[in-house]
């Protein structure tokens, strides 16, 4: 999907800049029927919004992924839109609806399945937990380089790869 992208864009090389960490799904042999069951599955891809333009920049990547990716898979693709609430800082609240309003009018542009999440607590703790629940494929952020201190802590806690924005 990325080099569908990178090609698109005619901007080579962009695709190492978007990776940000790389954690493969491990892979393990299933039995026929269970691969049969897999195949069914949703494939769900996790972004974490705050409605700045780097993380609109985000969603539309998932976006764009999410509509290439059910042009060639069976299986249903859902873009999960993930805005975390610092908990020491409550004046946010109001301010969670407005943005995932945003999020889900930039979603019916495409089409797309998409569903919105409400956290409180630390970002990269919410986003690595909405990630693992999900069994995401990917989780992507606003960020553009791996010295971000958010691509940082999720590092240590994300079960799955993390890409950001290109340079």
């Amino acid at each position: 999907m990325l080099m569908r992208l990178e090609t698109a864009l005619g901007c080579e090389g962009s695709t190492q800049k978007m990776l940000l960490l790389s954690k493969p799904k491990p892979t393990t042999a299933k039995p026929n029927a269970e691969v049969c069951e897999l195949e069914a599955q949703t494939i769900n891809f996790v972004v974490g919004y705050s409605g700045s333009t780097n993380s609109q920049g985000a969603l539309d990547i998932a976006l764009w992924m999410a509509h290439q990716t059910r042009l060639v898979r069976p299986q249903r693709v859902v873009v999960h839109v993930v805005y975390v609430v610092d908990k020491t800082r409550p004046k946010t609240i109001a301010n969670a609806d407005r943005v995932l309003w945003q999020a889900r009018c930039l979603a019916s542009e495409w089409r797309g399945s998409l569903n919105a999440h409400l956290r409180v607590g630390e970002v990269a703790t919410e986003l690595s937990q909405v990630a693992e629940e999900l069994q995401a494929e990917v989780l992507l952020v606003g960020c553009q380089t791996t010295n971000h201190r958010l691509v940082k802590q999720l590092a240590h806690q994300t079960p799955c790869s993390v890409l950001g924005l290109p340079q």
